[in-house]
């Protein structure tokens, strides 16, 4: 017992020290010679500083608590009388629950009721005394103790592994979300390289188209170099913001989970696209309603397509995860700083309980909805209620209007 034990224990066993040893002492003192009264305390004494050590070295305590009650048993055969003597079954039951050897207790608790029942039955001092029953009694009595105080043992024991293998998974399970996270962000940033790919693609078209013009027709070079100029800027914005959330090792490999987008040149879908998605989404059963409020403003190409997803991503999750009959509203609020988008369902028939793992839609998706809104300055939120609901912010630049939403 070298090991200093938990607090908690120390304050369990003076807590039990506190209320068996004043009437262990006044039991000895009464019945005893002083000298036999003298060592069944200091045995005593020692039977509750090992208690503290249950948990510890289980073992040793255990070992510890034997030997002074053996001791006890030696002075005196009526030390059943002590009220210390109850802390034998309370380290059974630690011994049993905390150690390596949980046959131990059962062993040693065996025998000690055997040499009880002898040395209760050969005392001549506890014969005159006419207290307690036969022997015979009093070995069904230990041993109904014995067997109840190693069954509560194995019960605690077996908690204890139950808590120890509960622990295992959730921290293989935070393991495995976070790799899967990981793994679902590397994706992400591959996907949002393809969408680059369109930016790029659109501002060097409109680049050599208005080269073109300005060539052909030199009277309107001014308008296309103004047109050139506007290109350049705006896709140099885009690309700053998308570039911060790339890394240099994410290659745009074959296998890679696609972008909704197709290889022909056409622009990657955008909030106009919005009532065909929700259309699309009602076509499997569901139920969506669309509202779209104030005077919409011009969003670059990055930031509509990060609006068309996290509108998509937010029906698929209510798709996926809602309860059955689950609607679902997408309201657009065009406001002076910027586009507000806000997805909720209601839950369906499954309502409020629905809050296992599996509904929990704040995951890969998600994930990938926040880093695509925040490349343009945008935010996410995700909250919970009887439903789900996604509120998706990006700001708009100043004297966009007129332009594409």
């Amino acid at each position: 017992m070298t090991a200093w034990p938990a607090r908690g224990d120390v304050i369990l066993a003076a807590a039990a020290a506190l209320v068996l040893l004043p009437p262990t002492v006044v039991v000895a003192s009464r019945s005893m010679p002083p000298g036999a009264a003298a060592t069944v305390v200091a045995l005593a004494v020692a039977v509750h500083a090992a208690f503290a050590w249950r948990r510890r070295s289980p073992v040793v305590s255990h070992a510890v608590v034997l030997g002074a009650l053996a001791g006890q048993l030696v002075t005196t055969g009526l030390f059943l009388l002590l009220p210390s003597a109850l802390v034998v079954w309370l380290s059974v039951y630690a011994c049993v629950a905390w150690s390596a050897r949980p046959w131990l207790p059962a062993v040693t608790g065996a025998v000690g009721v055997a040499a009880t029942v002898l040395r209760y039955a050969t005392d001549p001092a506890a014969r005159a005394s006419g207290f307690g029953p036969a022997p015979w009694l009093l070995a069904l009595l230990l041993l109904a103790l014995l067997a109840a105080s190693w069954t509560a043992g194995l019960l605690r024991r077996a908690q204890e592994s139950a808590r120890r293998d509960a622990e295992a998974r959730h921290d293989a399970a935070v393991a495995e979300q976070v790799a899967r996270a990981d793994r679902a962000a590397l994706a992400e940033r591959a996907r949002i390289a393809r969408e680059m790919h369109d930016v790029v693609a659109h501002s060097l078209a409109v680049v050599v188209a208005q080269a073109r013009l300005g060539r052909a027709a030199p009277a309107r070079a001014q308008e296309a170099l103004a047109a050139v100029e506007e290109a350049g800027r705006s896709a140099s914005g885009e690309l700053r913001g998308l570039l911060h959330v790339l890394r240099p090792d994410v290659a745009d490999e074959p296998g890679t989970v696609g972008d909704g987008s197709d290889d022909a040149g056409r622009p990657a879908p955008g909030t106009a696209d919005l009532p065909a998605l929700v259309e699309e989404v009602r076509a499997t059963g569901r139920t969506v309603i669309l509202d779209v409020t104030g005077e919409p403003r011009a969003l670059g190409p990055v930031a509509r397509l990060a609006v068309y997803r996290a509108v998509q991503e937010a029906l698929t999750n209510t798709a996926r995860h809602a309860g059955p009959g689950a609607a679902a509203r997408v309201t657009l609020t065009w406001g002076g700083e910027g586009l507000e988008v806000v997805v909720a369902d209601d839950g369906g028939a499954a309502g409020p309980r629905r809050r296992g793992p599996a509904a929990r839609p704040a995951g890969l998706g998600l994930r990938g909805m926040r880093e695509r809104l925040e490349a343009v300055g945008g935010t996410l939120e995700v909250r919970q209620g009887v439903g789900w609901t996604v509120v998706a912010t990006v700001p708009v630049p100043p004297g966009a209007a007129g332009a594409r939403p």
